[in-house]
């Protein structure tokens, strides 16, 4: 139906039969009997049409109003909230809640702002502290860590809370997340983000963190990405570092994010069955993080030290399976191995008698190869090769796929 402004009404029409029509038919209709039922004809029944509009859907207030710039008379007020979302400052613009039509837009404002804030973190290490305003009741709606903090049994009254083991810069992605409902992420933070997310339980924002990385995944950080992978528990992350370790391993190795991983993270790849590498240069990297391990533990960089923070990790090294030169011109001279392990190893190399050894001497697998059919069949005929071109294009897809 059309209503009198020509707009569409959703409607329902229902006919109902009046009583009193009823009443006087069903009367005529007794009294004239058996013999004057089937000449005579009923007489007209009346109807009432009565329509029924339908519930319209209700609407929030960002579909009833589009967000879009305030006038020009309230663009002072603007630049305000914009200026305190930067430099943290109380808004003095007079009712400021009519400029957004959203509670989202209105809890936006909050963000960062000491206006009816009722704690303050501060935040980072020592020497690098921040402080910055919260409100408990938007806190704990966004986290139930905050909500047992400040709402629960063992809640302290605290106007200021210490978190010296997250970034300020991580802090405030995270704030601006439960606050605006932005997710506002960088290269250099995302792993103090996440950090942030794991600690104060925000999945959501913990899983675009870990899509973040996924998707900025390269071999020269596939080495601290694996190490931080296993320390926030994330097996999906981790799988994809393994994958991009194993194909790319020598880039990997070469990287300097390598030399940044933890002791447990080195013994893995050392470990790793399908590194796709030269033994040789996992030799070199080892060396190469050995030399930035002794700098984090104060230590003098020397060929002592070097194979003491290496430790149990040297003998995971396949020196056995180099190449002679490699052995001869680069592990055997390197200083880290003692001069009896030079002998067995050289003797190893030579002597039909082998000795035995405390380093693995079986070669690494490698990777799989991948083989691809062109053809899924052929016929020849008459000095001809036969093959249909979709099942080209379908073996090259499967093949892509793998890779």
């Amino acid at each position: 139906m059309v209503d009198d402004k020509g707009k569409n009404m959703k409607c329902l029409t229902f006919f109902l039969m009046l009583p009193e029509t009823v009443k006087n038919r069903s009367k005529k209709s007794s009294k004239k009997g058996n013999s004057s039922s089937s000449t005579s004809k009923l007489p007209p029944v009346c109807y009432e049409i009565i329509t029924l509009k339908t519930k319209k859907k209700k609407k929030m207030a960002a579909d009833i109003f589009p967000r879009k710039k305030p006038a020009n008379t309230n663009t002072t007020a603007v630049q305000q909230y914009q200026q305190n979302l930067n430099n943290n400052n109380t808004i003095p613009a007079p009712n400021w809640q009519g400029l957004y039509p959203t509670i989202r837009e209105r809890n936006a404002v909050m963000f960062n702002n000491d206006l009816m804030a009722d704690v303050h973190f501060v935040v980072g290490p020592p020497g690098g502290t921040q402080r910055l305003p919260g409100h408990k009741y938007v806190l704990a709606v966004g986290s139930s860590v905050f909500h047992a903090m400040f709402y629960g049994e063992l809640a302290e009254d605290k106007d200021e809370i210490r978190i010296p083991d997250v970034e300020p810069a991580a802090f405030l992605a995270m704030l601006k997340y439960i606050y605006c409902d932005e997710i506002d992420l960088a290269a250099d933070t995302v792993l103090a983000t996440l950090y942030a997310a794991k600690k104060y339980i925000v999945p959501h924002l913990a899983r675009a963190c870990v899509n973040f990385l996924e998707t900025s995944l390269s071999a020269k950080n596939a080495c601290v990405l694996l190490s931080q992978s296993c320390l926030f528990e994330e097996p999906d992350l981790t799988q994809r570092c393994w994958e991009v370790i194993d194909a790319q391993a020598e880039l990997a190795l070469k990287s300097e994010g390598f030399c940044d991983i933890d002791f447990q993270t080195l013994e893995s790849i050392l470990r790793r069955e399908t590194l796709n590498a030269k033994e040789i240069v996992v030799f070199e990297a080892a060396l190469n993080w050995a030399e930035v391990e002794c700098q984090r533990q104060d230590l003098p960089i020397s060929i002592e030290n070097k194979r003491k923070v290496l430790g149990k990790a040297l003998y995971l090294i396949r020196i056995p399976t180099m190449a002679l030169d490699d052995f001869a011109n680069g592990a055997a001279q390197s200083g880290v191995l003692t001069l009896n392990e030079t002998n067995d190893i050289f003797l190893w190399y030579t002597a039909a008698k082998k000795p035995e050894l405390e380093f693995v001497s079986n070669a690494r697998k490698g990777l799989v190869p991948q083989r691809c059919h062109r053809f899924q069949s052929c016929a020849y005929r008459s000095n001809q090769w036969r093959y249909r071109e979709s099942n080209v294009i379908s073996s090259l897809m499967i093949f892509c796929e793998e890779i």
